[in-house]
Parts: C-alpha cells; sequence; structure tokens
C-alpha cells in the first residue's frame, strides 16, 4: 500500500481492509455494507451455537471496521441506506460519504420480448437469484409465500438460481443451481422476488430490473431504494408470508400495472447504474484522493 500511487479499501465488509490504517498514507474506501447491519440480517437464521460463536467475536470486528472507516480521507458506500450506517459506523456525518453505485451491464441484462413475458406473467413465473443457504436472503419466507401463491395461481414456477437449499422445496419449485448465465435466467421469468432481511445495495435487483422483471421485495436497505425510486416494483411493508403472496398475486393479475414497472425499472437502471458513469464517478473519487 505504502508503494501504490493510489490506496483504496474497496471491500463488502471494511474490516477485510485493516492494512490501510497502517500503512501512514491517505486511502479511500468503499464498502458495501456494515458489519453491525450485516449481522442483523445474519443472526435470525443461524443456529444458536453458530450465533453466539458469531456474536462473540462481533465487537472485535466492529472495532476494526470503525478504525478502517475512520482513517479513510475519501468515504463511499453502494446505496442511500449503505451510506447511513456506514456514517454511523465511522462517526461522521452521512453527507461526508460519497455514493459509487454499482455498475449494471444493460446490453447483457436485456429483456425478453413483451409477448413471452406477458405469457410468463400469466403463470406467473418467478425467479430469484442468491445464495439460498445465506440467511441473510431467507430464502424460507419465499418458499413459504410462493406455496401460499400456489393456491391461487396452481400454474406458478418459481425457479431458483444459485446454490440450491438444503431440504426438500414445495411443488412448483425448480432448482437451476449454479449457472453460466443469469441474465438468460432472468428472461425466462415474469417477475423477480427478493425476500432478504438485508441488503447493502442488492446487485441481483438491479440485474432484474435491467432484464425487464419488475422486482417485489422486502425492507431490506439498498434494494427499497432502487425499487421505489425506479417504481420498478412493490416494497412489501414487512416479512410476512402473506403479504408477498398478496403482492405477487396482485401484479400477475395487473399486466398493464407490471408492465409500467418493467419499462420504468429498466430505464431507470439504464440511467443511474450504466457502466460508463460509474468509470466517471471513480474516475473523479481518484482525482479527489489524489489530490488532483
Amino acid at each position: 500500500m505504502r508503494e501504490a500511487r493510489s490506496a483504496w479499501v474497496a471491500a463488502s465488509l471494511a474490516q477485510h481492509g485493516a492494512a490501510a490504517p497502517r500503512s501512514g498514507r491517505p486511502y479511500g474506501c468503499w464498502v458495501g455494507t456494515t458489519i453491525g447491519a450485516e449481522w442483523r440480517g445474519r443472526a435470525p437464521g443461524l443456529p444458536l451455537a453458530r450465533r453466539a460463536a458469531a456474536a462473540a467475536s462481533l465487537p472485535a470486528l466492529e472495532r476494526l471496521e470503525r478504525r478502517v472507516l475512520a482513517g479513510a480521507a475519501a468515504l463511499y458506500a453502494t446505496s442511500p441506506a449503505s451510506r447511513a450506517q456506514v456514517a454511523a459506523a465511522a462517526g461522521r456525518d452521512a453527507r461526508e460519504v460519497g455514493l459509487l453505485p454499482l455498475p449494471v451491464d444493460c446490453e447483457r441484462f436485456s429483456p425478453a420480448p413483451e409477448a413471452e413475458w406477458l405469457d410468463a406473467l400469466e403463470a406467473p413465473a418467478l425467479v430469484f437469484v442468491g445464495r439460498a443457504g445465506d440467511p441473510r436472503k431467507n430464502l424460507p419466507l419465499l418458499l413459504e409465500a410462493f406455496a401460499l401463491l400456489r393456491r391461487s395461481r396452481p400454474a406458478a414456477t418459481l425457479r431458483l438460481v444459485g446454490d440450491p437449499p438444503a431440504g426438500p422445496v414445495p411443488p412448483g419449485v425448480e432448482l437451476a443451481g449454479a449457472v453460466a448465465d443469469v441474465a438468460a435466467e432472468l428472461r425466462r421469468a415474469a417477475l423477480f422476488v427478493l425476500p432478504s432481511r438485508q441488503e447493502g445495495f442488492g446487485l441481483a435487483a438491479a440485474e432484474a430490473l435491467a432484464a425487464g422483471l419488475p422486482v417485489v421485495t422486502t425492507p431490506c436497505g439498498g434494494p427499497e431504494e432502487l425499487v421505489r425510486g425506479s417504481g420498478g416494483g412493490r416494497v412489501l411493508a414487512g416479512f410476512g408470508a402473506a403479504e408477498l403472496a398478496a403482492a405477487l398475486e396482485e401484479l400477475a393479475g395487473a399486466p398493464e400495472q407490471a408492465a409500467a414497472m418493467r419499462a420504468g425499472g429498466r430505464a431507470h437502471v439504464a440511467a443511474v447504474h450504466d457502466p460508463a458513469r460509474f468509470r466517471a464517478l471513480v474516475a473523479a473519487a481518484l482525482e479527489e484522493l489524489d489530490g488532483g
């Protein structure tokens, strides 16, 4: 770090940059979330023994995180939600924390033809992308809600993309596993569901919006602002299976409303998360840290 032209901590969590404060030089810090926010999202889904073991290390990790964040000459987050959390952890005003929104390739994540999407909505065909075993992703909530949805929509399907769950799944659930092309999986679906307990940004949701899928999400942080700001879906009031099933049922029965969300979500991601815009923001951040 002492020999680098520009020194940065770019990580999901700040404690991964523990070497930065010891380098004795100015550095920038761009992080996805805080250890406290991640813990609050992960802890409820952990077995009691694992929760206790992880909780024992939390104070030390928070001290390390605080040291890295407080020592940064320039501090950035990935979403307004993560900016507020990062600022609090660093002991700074949120206005001192900039935003570097993650880029999304809208050419790669392109929508399916309208007619195909409408056919998928009629069923409806749902998709989830994420690690099923990660407690923050809260997959059990989605599986419970999907079972409720199937009572009124017996043709509904749910495709799980990513590491599959360890146990059995309800009828209508398809396990795609790890795939080479997430964009192709998104184009097969009509709605994207994000049941997470906590997300710093929610890249999977942004990619789904780019692919023309309305997103139904829990109030989990970054995706809330993404969905509300774009008009590209629905943010639930809480984490109830009945509410989630009802929101999916409503959108499946409102193709005009869902189509407006489909267009608005993609337009928002194309403008705000454009890779060229991201490169310009990073260049400005580098220039500011290096003194112009």
